[in-house]
């Protein structure tokens, strides 16, 4: 044999090997973006409709741009001639997820987030089992002096052992705060240096059955926590009066110990979405019944996934404060990081946010607090 005869060819199937692997890959980004894309109209379709669906609402919001820009990426060094296309398809995909992501980008640009003079501070907190169970009572109403708010509403005024416990701290309050005026109604406590002319508690007990799964557990004597999560308060303003909502709606998901293998915490979901859109249904109606300019503030255990907060979205102004991922929870306690938002505030017509900022808590409570500059135009 001759030393310079040529090596054999190569295969036909060697060649073309290549491209195969990059029109595979090319489609697999494919579906996999259009199954993201379908999972995110599935969202849009089903939140608040269909009581499993809770499940999917509580996930970061943020994740939902995480598969969007990890397919993108690897769409780059696939789409060759095409690659327009799969762009396109991404920015689609982007551009429905981004709105419901809780990203404020616009905070990079700077800027405060409102607008205007503020003429009412507003001081918005759930205190976490008020300071019975565990904080120092100086050190809570210390806390709560320093924000020096025209306006407070605070929530979870109870305790809690094997379950939530009526508590009465009343005495204490009008001594802390003897210039204000006091409504307390249900775990909400609402103080207002202003007039209160007016005040109710918005009730579902109208709404739900007995024997339905939202119904107060038969052997709890405290029905009015279950029923009563939002207090309004009209205070007069200078002769203008606002209606001030003070909300803390049920819980959708299980945060303690119960398994989600389990048909107890299935249960308990079910019952828990029963309740809140019993919750977002009475604040709605009377909001469409009110005169007076409103303000809403408070812990909605809601991300911005929630149906009931894209509700109030739709209708009312919810401003975003000057960060780029606004997160309000957990702040203490839960062995996960603070990556939700389940605080909020909103505005009706006749009222703007001048300032709008999230509160650390010091270590009392598991919520970031809200304090916000209020504009009454």
């Amino acid at each position: 044999m001759s030393l310079t005869e040529n090596p054999a060819p190569a295969t036909e199937d060697a060649e073309p090997a290549k491209p195969r692997r990059r029109r595979l890959g090319a489609l697999l980004v494919v579906g996999l973006t259009t199954l993201w894309a379908a999972f995110l109209v599935a969202h849009l379709v089903l939140a608040g409709r269909v009581w499993w669906w809770s499940l999917i609402e509580m996930v970061p919001p943020f994740a939902l741009l995480v598969p969007p820009v990890l397919l993108a990426l690897c769409a780059i060094p696939l789409a060759r001639g095409r690659r327009w296309r799969l762009w396109t398809v991404h920015l689609a995909v982007f551009a429905i997820a981004y709105p419901i992501a809780g990203v404020n980008l616009s905070a990079v640009f700077g800027g405060p987030p409102g607008e205007g003079t503020a003429d009412v501070a507003v001081f918005t907190w759930n205190a976490d089992y008020w300071h019975y169970r565990w904080d120092d009572a100086d050190e809570f109403y210390d806390y709560l002096l320093a924000q020096d708010a025209d306006v407070y509403l605070l929530t979870e005024y109870l305790t809690r052992t094997d379950r939530v416990e009526i508590i009465d701290d009343e005495a204490a309050l009008r001594a802390h705060f003897p210039d204000y005026e006091l409504v307390i109604a249900s775990e909400m406590v609402t103080l207002s240096r202003y007039p209160i002319v007016d005040s109710k508690a918005l009730d579902t007990e109208a709404l739900i059955d007995e024997g339905d799964p939202g119904a107060p557990p038969a052997d709890d004597p405290w029905r009015e926590y279950w029923t009563t999560k939002i207090l309004r308060t009209d205070i007069d303003v200078d002769g203008q009066v606002v209606s001030m909502y003070n909300m803390h709606l049920s819980v959708p998901v299980p945060t303690g110990e119960a398994s989600p293998l389990s048909a107890d915490f299935y249960e308990y979901v079910r019952s828990q979405h029963q309740r809140r859109s019993s919750q977002f249904a009475v604040l709605n109606e009377d909001i469409d019944a009110n005169p007076h300019p409103v303000f809403i503030g408070g812990d909605l255990n809601s991300t911005i996934l929630s149906a009931g907060v894209a509700s109030l979205r739709d209708r009312l102004d919810c401003p975003d404060p000057d960060s780029v991922m606004p997160v309000s929870w957990p702040s203490i306690r839960f062995p996960f990081p603070k990556w939700w938002r389940l605080d909020w505030v909103c505005t009706g017509p006749g009222l703007g946010i001048a300032e709008y900022e999230i509160v650390s808590s010091e270590g009392l409570s598991d919520h970031d607090a809200q304090m916000v500059g209020l504009d009454i135009r």
